[in-house]
C-alpha cells in the first residue's frame, strides 16, 4: 500500500502524544485519531518499543513499506 499521501497526516494523528511515547500510546493515538490501518500496522510491527518524535512515527511507517 502506497501511504505517500497518509504519512502527513500521520502527524496530525499523533497530536496530543508526549514523546518520547510506548508504543502501545502511539498505538492508542493512531486508532484513536482514524489513522489509516495500514500504519497502525507498521508501527505495530516495529522493533522499538519507543518512538521520541511524532517524525520517528513517521519514519518507521515508510521504512517498513
Amino acid at each position: 500500500m502506497d501511504l505517500g499521501g497518509t504519512l502527513g497526516d500521520l502527524g496530525q494523528s499523533l497530536q496530543g502524544v508526549d514523546f518520547p511515547a510506548s508504543k502501545e500510546d502511539v498505538i492508542a493515538s493512531l486508532q484513536e485519531n482514524n489513522a489509516p490501518q495500514e500504519a497502525i500496522n507498521q508501527v505495530k510491527n516495529a522493533s522499538t518499543d519507543t518512538f521520541n518524535s511524532a517524525d520517528e512515527v513517521t519514519q518507521t511507517a515508510q521504512s517498513n513499506q
